[in-house]
């Protein structure tokens, strides 16, 4: 089977990914700081550890080395990235900078996964029709900008490569709600449930007719709403008054977005909306009878 390398695997997400290529018979080589907790991964079976700095070519190299397909995840997100925009740059777009010039000089064949963000769009308002890949990146953030950077140093390179735009990643988990939603009442939203963007960063990996392609990744139909209707779901989940709600002033990243190629080429919308809504109900029980 495949080896196949994952930057930022010992994250969350990354994690995440590692674990489902291992149930799939992969051998996973997890890349990441050297500072960070390796617990449940380091002796494993069929996982490597590499640890290592991704802005240096004498740590990633190796980490390239014999890999068949990179699922490049590592990134400084938000707010970090907006705290520290140079950190951001440097590890965001060096850092890719980085991976790209040693896969095409170890592993010139192994396909590149690329996890980029529909932040690249920018403001989509007036909201009209939905979001397409053709549309003009117009990142308006230091993320955003850093994520339109490096999808634009991935798409020059000669490797085989395919870069996902991921929307806003649901988690199935019950959480506090925040201070402040990152949308407006009246904008379209489409969330991706955890579990799909994992499903699409896995399958882009392998799957045959994929390559040199970028897709947006989202929920599906069942996730299309606006944001006042989300936000009134979780609280009537966690018995709480809409009313108290917070909304961020201005439009944030997020839209309707045509996803049909990626879904046809990758599977991955599996769960939807309801489906999200019953685990946190699910985990909110758990929480109850603990």
């Amino acid at each position: 089977m495949p080896t196949i390398l994952v930057t930022g695997g010992a994250g969350s997400m990354g994690r995440l990914v590692t674990g489902r290529l291992l149930d799939a018979g992969h051998t996973v080589r997890v890349f990441d700081l050297p500072s960070v907790n390796y617990e449940g991964l380091e002796g494993e079976p069929n996982v490597e550890v590499a640890r290592g700095d991704l802005t240096d070519p004498s740590d990633v190299r190796p980490a390239c080395e014999g890999v068949d397909a990179i699922a490049h995840l590592a990134a400084i997100l938000p707010p970090v990235a907006d705290a520290n925009p140079e950190l951001a740059r440097h590890v965001n777009v060096d850092g890719t900078r980085v991976v790209i010039e040693a896969t095409s000089a170890v592993a010139p064949e192994a396909r590149l996964v690329f996890s980029s963000s529909v932040s690249v769009y920018g403001d989509t308002f007036p909201q009209g029709d939905e979001i397409t890949v053709d549309r003009t990146a117009r990142p308006d953030d230091v993320y955003a900008e850093t994520k339109a950077e490096s999808e634009r140093l991935v798409v020059e390179s000669s490797l085989s490569w395919v870069a996902l735009r991921i929307s806003g990643v649901a988690v199935p988990v019950f959480q506090e709600p925040p201070a402040e939603w990152p949308f407006t009442p009246d904008e379209r939203i489409e969330f991706v449930h955890r579990d799909d963007a994992v499903s699409a960063l896995t399958a882009a990996l392998t799957a045959a007719d994929a390559g040199r392609r970028i897709y947006n990744v989202s929920g599906g139909l069942t996730w299309r709403m606006l944001g006042e209707k989300y936000v009134n779901d979780y609280y009537e989940l966690v018995e709480a008054d809409p009313a108290l709600a917070v909304y961020q002033a201005r439009p944030g990243h997020f839209d309707w977005y045509r996803s049909s190629d990626g879904q046809a080429a990758l599977s991955y919308q599996n769960t939807p909306y309801e489906r999200y809504l019953e685990q946190i109900q699910e985990d909110i029980m758990r929480m109850l009878e603990e």
